[in-house]
């Protein structure tokens, strides 16, 4: 065999063996992704199914996790964010709302709600931090927290508040709850 027709040969097979490589199955026969991206389709047998990405379905809203509200204290605005629950959902279903607040116990400020609030899913008791914003079931009340409270079956966390020290230094106060 002539040195050119030589060359021509060994062209042609590192061709073809380039060629069938990159089609050709990973170590383990499965293809890699980069493999079964970049390969032409090919017809299959009439019996074998065949596999069509399906695109993943994109959503134009996040869920809603949060509420910002705003409780009014006498001439003060206390903002806050309600967590997403049954409890709050069924809270917001009644705002805006015109609440008597009362100090109880020097630890918490509490207003009867005119409905009782949904229960589903929601722990049978909690304890409270300064800044909470509570629901206590027995008494079907809108509870502001400002002192540390320890477990109560009926105290229903509902989310935050941040001006603490207002809440804990105002007297009795009749204030409006809104959402934002």
């Amino acid at each position: 065999m002539a040195p050119r027709q030589r060359l021509t040969v060994v062209s042609a097979a590192i061709a073809a063996a380039l060629t069938l490589g990159g089609c050709a199955p990973g170590p383990s026969g499965i293809e890699s992704e980069s493999t079964a991206a970049s390969a032409t389709p090919r017809a299959t047998d009439a019996g074998s199914p065949t596999h069509t990405p399906i695109p993943p379905t994109q959503t134009s809203e996040a869920p809603v996790t949060e509420t910002s509200i705003t409780i009014t204290v006498n001439d003060t605005t206390v903002t806050g964010v309600l967590r997403a629950s049954a409890a709050t959902a069924s809270l917001l279903e009644q705002l805006p709302l015109e609440l008597s607040f009362a100090d109880f116990g020097g630890q918490e400020k509490i207003a009867a709600l005119p409905a009782p609030l949904a229960l589903d899913g929601m722990p049978s008791g909690s304890s409270a931090e300064p800044g909470t914003i509570g629901y206590y079931a027995p008494d079907q009340a809108l509870v502001l927290y400002y002192d540390t409270v320890g477990y109560y079956n009926g105290i229903i966390p509902l989310g935050t508040f941040d001006d603490v020290a207002t809440v804990r230094d105002a007297p009795a106060f009749t204030g409006t709850l809104t959402a934002n």
